[in-house]
């Protein structure tokens, strides 16, 4: 598992551009967001590659965040928050990325983030969808580095996928997953007491 940390001192723009690259292959892309700060905003432009990453990203939230750092969180497919930590949502015209955050999480997000827009503790953000938990001193997300990555990153297209198109998607996947070889492999493994060996993709 790779791990970035949030620069607040370097360009927004070209930091989640960097991000990208690094998220272009299947893996996991570990981003910490350990201090806060940076007020360049962050447009769409640069916020839809980072939606669309071949690799899954976790967002881990150490400190409360605003602007874009909490913009490039919260578009992560999974964001797990430090226990005390908040989430700001500014008064005034939200960004595109906090929108589309609020969107994927759905209508009671959208409500809470548009029509009151202040800050959202962790509880809060688990509730709403905009987080999947939130970690106490020392704990650390359940990712596991050692599944199969064309498992990941079908359970990540599944996540991203419309309730509409889901159907035809799950089996489409559950085909490519055979196709792999991967349950296979994870089977006798299992029969044979050893740690999986899948191959890289």
């Amino acid at each position: 598992m790779n791990t970035v940390e949030w620069d607040p001192g370097e360009n927004a723009e070209n930091q989640l551009k960097r991000w990208c690259g690094l998220a272009a292959d299947p893996g996991v892309l570990r981003a910490v967001f350990a201090r806060p700060g940076g007020a360049t905003a962050v447009g769409w432009v640069e916020l839809a590659p980072w939606t669309q990453s071949r690799a899954v990203t976790v967002a881990e939230v150490e400190v409360t965040i605003a602007g874009p750092a909490l913009d490039v969180a919260l578009c992560s497919d999974l964001v797990y928050l430090r226990r005390g930590v908040e989430l700001v949502l500014t008064a005034g015209e939200p960004s595109a990325g906090l929108v589309w955050a609020l969107g994927r999480a759905g209508r009671a997000a959208l409500a809470r983030g548009l029509l009151d827009p202040t800050r959202l503790d962790g509880d809060e953000a688990v509730r709403l969808g905009l987080a999947q938990r939130v970690l106490d001193e020392g704990e650390s997300p359940l990712v596991s580095t050692g599944a199969s990555v064309v498992a990941l990153t079908t359970a990540r297209d599944l996540m991203r996928s419309s309730s509409g198109a889901r159907s035809e998607l799950e089996l489409a996947s559950f085909r490519l997953l055979f196709a792999s070889g991967d349950p296979g492999e994870g089977a006798r493994a299992f029969f044979d007491r050893r740690p999986p060996d899948f191959e890289p993709r």
